[in-house]
């Protein structure tokens, strides 16, 4: 009994010390990343509540297409000179008044307002939809690329690291061999300036991966003083793998021009738009209603007879049923200038759905010719980066047996350097505009 309640007690301390610490160093992906600032951003989160608004717009107008019914019950004491309810005649009786209404009105015709208002309403509901999905598609792309600015500064940081070790190995091997007479003391010197040199510049790098931290952070509005966790820099995958299934621009523009938010929140803005006209062309319309209604009453006389409730109310119940119309005539010209207003609208929207559509071709079009020109860049970057590496190892054998100057052998050293860095950003970008062009041909962009 006493062996069964140690090991109950080891595994809640297991529970208690262990899942914790592996859920604080959770890392996240590029995808986790994004879904975390969709969900916390204060613009998706404004983009919701107008949606919410827009939606309850939308349930109105529907509501509009009913007629309405209202109630009144009124009680009103008189006392001096008044009007006899029952002789229509003045007196100077205390009088006591109990009236009930019932009435419902129906708008029949109003040229086509209702159904306008309707229609547009749920564009308008439509089209904020389709904004805040926009919202939520910039907010995952602002991280995206807070996200591979960090990870590019990561990778940065471990080359320039690896190249400050380098040149602490290169100034003490150019010390002993300056004590074995191999080397002068203008060599020390350029080691020791190289190694101040990169030195500095891995000072430099973690800094600006510090702040590219900061940035992602403030992009998923993560709390700052939590810590973040990212994945090592994925390393470059063989260029045949990421150029394939990329479709033609026709075919991207054709689906993206349908299906991404953009646009469809400019296609709705042009059909309300359209419906607004519609409706402000209706107000020159007649209008034609229907009414109906109830009503009934109770009085009393103070010190004279009166009938009882029940007796008054059957005999005044009246009902009533009526059809009006209403013919505008002149308003000081509102319905001119709404009609105006409402045609300059639609004709700016539609102005900024080909704005819009323009700006899409262009962006797919550059998207497409970067991800091809990276593509290129990244295999070359991939053979220089080899090569550099070969020549910088035979640079530093030619170096040791006294065959090659310091500044040869720095020059190669650079290089080389130079190339990683290089490479390691030519492959986070191609990773950004390979993510970009999913995007624009599947309207997708945060996956699993």
């Amino acid at each position: 009994m006493k062996k069964s309640n140690k090991r109950v007690f080891a595994a809640m301390f297991l529970l208690h010390f262990f899942l914790p610490l592996g859920a604080q160093h959770r890392v996240w992906t590029m995808d986790d990343c994004m879904r975390y600032a969709v969900e916390h951003n204060f613009d998706v989160q404004a983009g919701e509540i107008e949606y919410s608004n827009l939606r309850s717009d939308y349930k109105s107008s529907i509501a509009s297409f009913f007629p309405t019914f209202n109630a009144s019950v009124g009680a009103d004491y008189n006392f001096g000179r008044s009007i006899d309810p029952a002789t229509n005649t003045y007196d100077n009786l205390k009088t006591f008044n109990n009236s009930y209404g019932v009435s419902s009105s129906w708008t029949l015709f109003s040229g086509g307002r209702i159904i306008n208002s309707f229609r547009e309403a749920r564009m308008r509901m439509r089209q904020q939809m389709h904004n805040l999905q926009n919202i939520k598609d910039e907010t995952a792309l602002a991280v995206m690329e807070a996200y591979v600015n960090l990870q590019y500064y990561r990778a940065l940081s471990k080359i320039t690291a690896a190249k400050l070790d380098e040149s602490r190995r290169l100034l003490e091997k150019s010390l002993r061999m300056k004590e074995l007479g191999l080397n002068s003391a203008l060599e020390v010197s350029q080691a020791r300036a190289q190694y101040a040199d990169d030195d500095h510049v891995h000072t430099v790098t973690t800094g600006e991966m510090q702040t590219a931290m900061l940035s992602l952070k403030n992009a998923m509005n993560y709390p700052l003083s939590d810590t973040l966790v990212l994945p090592e820099p994925v390393a470059v995958a063989p260029t045949s793998a990421l150029s394939g299934g990329i479709g033609e621009v026709d075919t991207i523009l054709d689906f993206a021009s349908r299906n991404n938010p953009v646009m469809l929140q400019a296609q709705f803005n042009v059909d309300a738009s359209r419906y607004a006209v519609r409706q402000a062309r209706g107000a020159f319309i007649p209008t034609i209603s229907l009414q109906a209604g109830l009503s009934d009453y109770y009085y009393r006389h103070f010190g004279s007879r009166n009938e009882n409730f029940r007796e008054q109310m059957n005999g005044n119940f009246g009902q009533y049923v009526g059809v009006s119309m209403s013919i505008p005539l002149f308003n000081g010209l509102s319905r001119n200038n709404t009609l105006k207003r409402a045609r300059n609208a639609e004709s700016s929207a539609r102005s900024d759905y080909q704005r819009a559509l323009y700006e899409l071709d262009i962006q797919i079009r550059q998207a497409v010719a970067d991800y091809d020109n990276l593509v290129k860049e990244c295999g070359k970057m991939e053979k220089k980066t080899e090569s550099d590496s070969v020549a910088y190892h035979l640079a530093g054998r030619k170096y040791e047996e006294g065959l090659m100057s310091f500044t040869d052998m720095q020059q190669a050293y650079n290089t080389w350097y130079e190339s990683q860095a290089e490479l390691v950003r030519v492959s986070l970008m191609l990773e950004v505009k390979r993510r970009l062009l999913e995007y624009y041909r599947t309207n997708m962009l945060i996956l699993g």
